[in-house]
């Protein structure tokens, strides 16, 4: 059931898997409303691939939705790179494996149903939209980005393992470039990577943050300590309430 809808992104195309073709912008629709974005709702993640990306790479997509920017990725190297999809909601999961089969990148991209976090655990994952292509979950408790609390529309069990965790204790293949998008959660995350944030290998990483409180901050002068600049310095905004992303770079790697 469902429809494929080819997206042209740039000089790729990406096939996505859609439950409807329903007009409209309400949550029955959000894959739709993906597929209608794909190539304007985040030109920094898609430039960000462009520049860093290089074939061979091993790249971490954490929040990874139902996979466009991993699908993007592997379109653009052709292939040639591996990269670990990291998506805790369960519909976004299960949609993630169905666009790898459907533009055929399995071993290519690898799936993973589990929260990135400061350290491992075992703790609830509150949904606030039970539907494919939603966000704004949060793992621990039920408040998003920002400190807003919501009333979860499903409650899944899920295993958290940080950064450090899966490039150290369990030997994953380690990243050249990081993609963090987890409405929320990321401080928590960087917080749990000290080895990986230190370990030259790790070339570039963009997280989107949403701007409260000294969250931006933390995050900045954390990967200031590791040896990154923040590329993209001059470009952020940090007006309160605002969603930018940061873009670091280790010292001598250009983007």
């Amino acid at each position: 059931m469902g429809d494929v809808v080819e997206c042209h992104v740039g000089e790729e195309t990406v096939l996505l898997h859609v439950d409807s073709r329903i007009e409209g912008e309400d949550a029955s629709n959000r894959e739709m409303w993906r597929v209608r974005t794909f190539a304007t709702k985040e030109p920094d993640t898609l430039a960000w691939i462009d520049a860093s990306c290089r074939e061979g790479d091993v790249i971490y997509d954490i929040g990874a939705n139902i996979g466009q920017y991993s699908l993007y990725a592997a379109k653009r190297l052709h292939g040639n790179c591996t990269v670990l999809a990291f998506e805790p909601e369960a519909l976004n999961y299960a949609k993630l494996n169905r666009n790898i089969v459907l533009n055929g990148f399995m071993g290519i991209i690898m799936p993973y149903c589990l929260a990135v976090t400061e350290k491992m655990a075992l703790n609830a994952f509150y949904v606030q939209s039970f539907t494919p292509g939603a966000a704004l979950h949060s793992w621990g408790r039920p408040v998003t980005q920002g400190e807003r609390p919501f009333s979860p529309q499903n409650q899944q069990g899920m295993v958290g393992l940080s950064l450090d965790d899966l490039t150290g204790r369990f030997g994953l293949p380690f990243p050249n470039h990081i993609k963090i998008d987890v409405d929320g959660t990321e401080a928590d995350i960087i917080r749990g990577a000290p080895q990986t944030l230190s370990d030259p290998r790790l070339k570039t990483v963009l997280v989107e943050v949403y701007m409260f409180g000294n969250v931006a901050g933390e995050i900045e002068e954390a990967f200031a300590s590791h040896g990154f600049d923040l590329f993209n310095a001059g470009k952020v905004d940090h007006t309160p309430g605002t969603v930018r992303n940061l873009i670091f770079a280790r010292g001598g790697v250009g983007t």
